[in-house]
């Protein structure tokens, strides 16, 4: 499994993915930037889509609920 590192910053969601490879006898991990949905619902869904482990960094903003 794929590791996706997700954050908020300035009211938008961005996307990191890892990739493990190998160097010598060690390895190291090479991340690039993707583009992700912009909600946490959408967010969970694309990573169980496309076998992310989801690794959330900062402050995760909460969903507003309407009434």
């Amino acid at each position: 499994m794929k590791c996706l590192i997700v954050y908020y910053l300035d009211g938008r969601w961005y996307g990191e993915e890892v990739e493990w490879k190998r160097s010598g006898s060690g390895t190291y991990r090479e991340i690039s930037r993707i583009e992700v949905p912009q909600s946490r619902a959408a967010i969970e869904q694309f990573a169980r889509e496309k076998h992310y482990a989801i690794e959330w960094r900062g402050p995760v903003p909460a969903e507003s609920k309407s009434a």
